[in-house]
């Protein structure tokens, strides 16, 4: 095939990794996720659709630029009455046969170019006319060249220049609903590995209350406590158990919202706690300073692209459309062979072009007869209303892509402020909560030794390991918090996906 022709898809290109090596051996890290939710999910999919989709709009301005072959034919009788005294016949009969065959080319800089054979085979009554049938040929050139309105490669190449910003501004959108795929994989993989893990929690909490339940009721059947702490333990055991029901639960959702975006590709057994350190053991927060990180982010920010491409698109309009406030002034030449031949009306009458039809073209080419001439058409709309509404529309349109341009970089700034704050606290949160832990796991030890010396009761140990427990849950949701901050910024800073060391490739180009 002609690769002129051809539209290259936009495909995805993952470094490193293959979907076939994730399925072969199941996801294991955020890296895997994404990579299945850019293969699989139908939105992004249905968004990948679009670049083709631009790309043949592409194709299909820059072919008004291609050139056109046309042909035509016809036929025409007549019988006309005369009344003319001169005339030998009664009426003037007469049959003419047409045919053309041409090419026509339009030129970026307005010239509409047109050359064509042009024959006809004519027969009639006329005495006058020594030749009948009669045959016409000729080589003709037509030029026609716009010399205000709707002159030069800037204006009418306008529609092509919008496409391909149309074209570029699909794969940026594109890309970026690949980052926002990405962003929503990582935060609901790190909700879901803190789910599995609070789920296990709660089953060790409710293992905490069976111990205890099974203990005071072998100390009440030994007339050691009274029944009020045995209920105390079996109260304490119900809560815990709907708290575990509870937290299986935003797991069982959790795991549904993930899949989904990966088009249920993962398995129903699948464990999340590989996904993230659930350990935050060295964690350490070291980030660039905050002008460096705006300035980087501002050069690859898919949105700024986008408005940087919207605003080079409302430049284009403008200039077509103010040089639509021209009048028409058209320069139009021609030039042309003729050639003549056919059979004498007489054997008396020998003329110098007799002979057949391809007599004719014989003629046209050794320049038997030419023409050439040349003109001017000049047109204006009174008024020009349209032109001049249509200039106002664009130079407002230029207007909201300037200033979308300056609020989406006014947005990206304060989106980085706020999310380096969220990840400063998220990181002091998660500190906080180590010395919780910490705290409560000491505190419960301290009371469990009293309990064994007889110096505490149910409602005390069942309040620590309470404390505990939520000292543990408290620091897997600061950690979660945590990563999704993290997750959140690279997305803003606009190389989420690089992060991990996902890049999608273009293959091929429009023509």
């Amino acid at each position: 095939m002609n690769q002129r022709w051809v539209v290259a898809l936009l495909t995805l290109s993952l470094a490193v990794f293959s979907s076939c090596a994730v399925a072969a051996t199941g996801p294991e890290s955020v890296r895997d996720l994404i990579i299945i939710g850019l293969e699989e999910n139908i939105g992004l999919r249905v968004e990948q659709l679009n670049i083709p989709l631009r790309a043949a709009t592409v194709v299909i301005d820059e072919s008004v630029f291609d050139p056109e072959f046309f042909a035509s034919v016809g036929y025409l009788k007549t019988r006309t009455p005369l009344t003319s005294y001169l005339s030998l016949a009664a009426p003037s009969n007469s049959q003419q046969l047409t045919g053309q065959l041409g090419l026509r080319k339009r030129y970026s800089s307005g010239l509409t170019a047109s050359l064509s054979l042009d024959t006809d085979w004519g027969e009639d009554n006329n005495p006058t006319e020594d030749l009948d049938p009669r045959y016409h040929s000729a080589f003709n050139l037509t030029l026609t060249q716009p010399l205000l309105r709707d002159f030069g490669a800037k204006v009418n190449r306008s529609s092509v220049q919008l496409s391909r910003n149309q074209y570029q501004q699909a794969e940026l959108q594109h890309l970026l609903q690949a980052q926002r795929l990405a962003l929503q994989i990582e935060v609901l993989a790190g909700q879901l590995a803190g789910e599995a893990e609070i789920v296990q929690l709660r089953t060790e909490a409710v293992a905490l209350s069976e111990e205890l339940y099974a203990a005071n009721q072998r100390r009440f059947d030994a007339g050691i406590i009274p029944v009020s702490e045995v209920q105390e333990a079996e109260t304490a055991l119900a809560d815990r158990e709907l708290g575990r029901s509870l937290a299986q639960q935003a797991r069982e959702l959790h795991f549904a919202q993930l899949n989904r975006q990966l088009n249920h590709r993962l398995p129903g057994d699948f464990n999340p706690l590989s996904l993230y350190a659930l350990d935050s053991g060295d964690l350490q927060l070291q980030l660039p300073e905050f002008e460096q990180l705006f300035v980087a982010a501002c050069e690859l920010s898919v949105d700024l692209r986008l408005a940087e491409i919207a605003i080079k698109s409302s430049n284009i309009q403008q200039d077509f459309y103010r040089n639509q406030l021209r009048p028409r002034l058209d320069l139009q030449l021609q030039a042309g062979l003729n050639g003549l031949s056919g059979n004498g009306r007489s054997s008396a009458v020998n003329s110098r072009y007799a002979g057949s039809w391809g007599d004719s073209f014989v003629g046209a080419a050794t320049g038997d007869g030419y023409q050439w001439g040349g003109g001017l058409e000049f047109s204006m709309p009174l008024g020009n209303r349209l032109a001049r509404s249509r200039l106002q529309q664009a130079e407002l349109q230029r207007k909201q892509a300037n200033y979308r341009q300056q609020d989406i970089k006014s947005e990206l700034r304060s989106q980085l402020e706020q999310q380096l704050t969220n990840l400063r606290r998220a990181f002091e949160q998660v500190k906080i909560a180590e010395r919780f832990e910490h705290l409560a796991e000491l505190s419960l030890q301290q009371e469990q030794r009293r309990l064994e010396e007889g110096l505490s009761d149910t409602f005390r140990i069942l309040s620590f390991q309470d404390k505990m427990i939520s000292a543990k849950i408290g620091r897997i949701n600061a950690l979660i918090l945590y990563y999704s901050s993290v997750a959140e910024l690279n997305f803003t800073r606009g190389n989420i996906l690089e992060q991990h060391g996902i890049t999608l490739q273009k293959r091929g180009e429009i023509p």
